[in-house]
């Protein structure tokens, strides 16, 4: 294989969490290249990954050793041994890897400047942080090249309790690069977080325009779409179902992107656990109203149709239809035929929330979700099991606790 071929493949396995796969392919590509900065930091990246970081932390100190003369490559193994340092929490080493990069590069004062303002962010040192992000807005040539730092800035600002001036810079930092995926998606998260639900979901619309395999992208609009149902109190099959299955479609896609990403089957879990009780829900609503005229009939068929029944409606139409001359018949399509509805949407729920907590085993509020599909399935043993788990996790989690001992009267 050529280096090349070898580091397309390292790359692969990098993104699969094939570790040793990929320290073994960086291993080629270094035999012809061993002085590239690139392949040396992403066999670094694999040690991390594999949980290794002494391993990586120990070729950035043989790299930084070899080149004793100021050069870019220099600054690369210092800002990289920074980045590792500030993931393990080492705050002042980090602080200080950064502040041996800034006099090595003046094409990339901005970014050492803004790496080492997050250190001192990160060590709760704001006014030091905001000193550096300053100096790093100063540093940079070009405006789009202001877009990372912007955001940076924005988070001190942030912390600081300055939100005015934290969405200045947010906004600015979109106009200074405006074909940056991540920069729009930190303004969707911002605004998220001032409960903006609309305008962030603009703004990770656009970044989702820029990089639409971003599974972090999916799941953040995802979440928004829900909040809108859940803040304005909108039911599956009223005016929030169509808001609804648009979360559940962006959880998929965020599943599609990342296949091990908890957050995205708990939430698409949570979604269809609702859309199975508010199918049951709308079921009992048809039963009990037996329309008689056409246009409650024709109400009714639109509702059916919204909540994705729409394999149903022909039959329900000729029930509802009949039920002029025998209006019992609507018994026998909407307690049998549309119940396999909720049926459908509670099991598409278990499946979800089940991979949620094989992921992430300490998620109580998935086993209490899960819990309530079983209930709807009429399963109550598995559901108490799951009531449970949620309890133990979570002992004072007040809605399991009393499932739980409604399940054991």
């Amino acid at each position: 294989m050529t280096v090349h071929e070898y580091v397309k493949k390292g790359s692969d396995l990098l993104k699969k969490k094939d570790w040793d796969a990929a320290i073994e392919c960086y291993t080629e590509a270094m035999a012809g290249y061993p002085y590239d900065s690139y392949f040396i930091r992403c066999r670094c990246d694999a040690w991390v990954g594999k949980g290794e970081p002494e391993k990586a932390l120990a070729e950035y100190a043989r790299q930084i050793e070899k080149y004793t003369h100021p050069c870019v490559g220099r600054a690369d193994f210092f800002n990289a041994r920074g980045w590792l340092y500030e993931q393990l929490g080492e705050y002042d080493k980090a602080i200080a890897d950064f502040t041996e990069c800034i006099p090595l590069s003046g094409k990339n004062y901005g970014t050492y400047w803004t790496n080492r303002g997050i250190a001192y962010r990160e060590k709760g040192d704001l006014d030091a942080a905001l000193a550096d992000m300053n100096a790093a807005m100063d540093a940079w040539e070009e405006p789009e090249a202001t877009g990372w730092t912007l955001y940076q800035r924005a988070l001190v600002w942030q912390a600081k309790g300055d939100t005015d001036k934290a969405l200045a810079d947010l906004t600015r930092a979109t106009v200074n690069d405006p074909e940056d995926p991540d920069v729009f998606y930190h303004l969707g998260y911002f605004l998220f977080n001032q409960n903006e639900l609309e305008k962030a979901i603009v703004a990770f619309s656009r970044a989702i325009q820029l990089k639409g395999d971003d599974a972090y992208y999916w799941l953040a609009r995802g979440v928004c779409y829900w909040n809108i149902c859940v803040k304005n109190k909108t039911g599956f099959w009223d005016e929030g179902g169509e808001t609804m299955t648009l979360a559940e479609d962006d959880f998929t896609r965020a599943i599609e992107y990342a296949p091990d990403m908890a957050d995205a089957y708990f939430n698409r879990g949570v979604t269809r656990c609702v859309m199975a009780r508010e199918s049951n829900n709308l079921i009992k609503a048809i039963i009990a109203q037996k329309a008689t005229d056409e246009a409650t009939r024709v109400v009714m068929l639109s509702q059916l149709d919204h909540i994705g029944g729409k394999d149903l409606v022909p039959k329900a139409d000729a029930v509802l239809r009949g039920l002029r001359s025998n209006r019992d018949q609507v018994d026998v399509l909407m307690s049998k035929g549309a119940g396999l509805l909720a049926e459908d949407d509670a099991r598409e729920a278990i499946e979800d929330l089940t991979r949620a907590v094989t992921l992430d085993p300490e998620n109580a509020e998935a086993f209490y979700r899960r819990g309530l599909a079983y209930t709807l399935l009429g399963e109550p043993d598995k559901a108490l099991a799951d009531y449970e788990q949620t309890c133990a996790l979570d002992p004072d989690h007040a809605r399991a606790a009393e499932k739980r001992d409604e399940q054991l009267k």
